[in-house]
């Protein structure tokens, strides 16, 4: 969206951030393979380069996992076992 507000066609984008058409469009696409050095580049073609330290300013859902994690283990209920004679044939 950054780069259509600019009226920034893709490969004038992809041209100045030294990378091809398709490689562009996959990082448009959300490609994870993407590596992050290009996505540096791009902000900063963007002039959003001050936006890169707020990609994982809020993680929520890291901080919940993670947290999960470090919580002490739940005591376990230990069941009483009962010993159960063993039933015999009826002869």
């Amino acid at each position: 969206m950054a780069r259509l507000r600019r009226k920034m066609t893709q490969s004038v984008m992809a041209e100045r951030v030294g990378v091809s058409v398709p490689t562009l469009a996959k990082l448009e696409g959300g490609d994870p393979t993407i590596s992050l050095a290009t996505m540096i580049r791009v902000l900063s073609v963007l002039n959003l380069s001050s936006d890169l330290d707020r990609i994982a300013a809020d993680d929520k859902l890291g901080r919940e996992l993670q947290d999960a994690e470090l919580s002490p283990p739940r005591p376990t209920r230990r069941r009483a076992v009962t010993h159960v004679p063993p039933t015999r044939g009826k002869s």
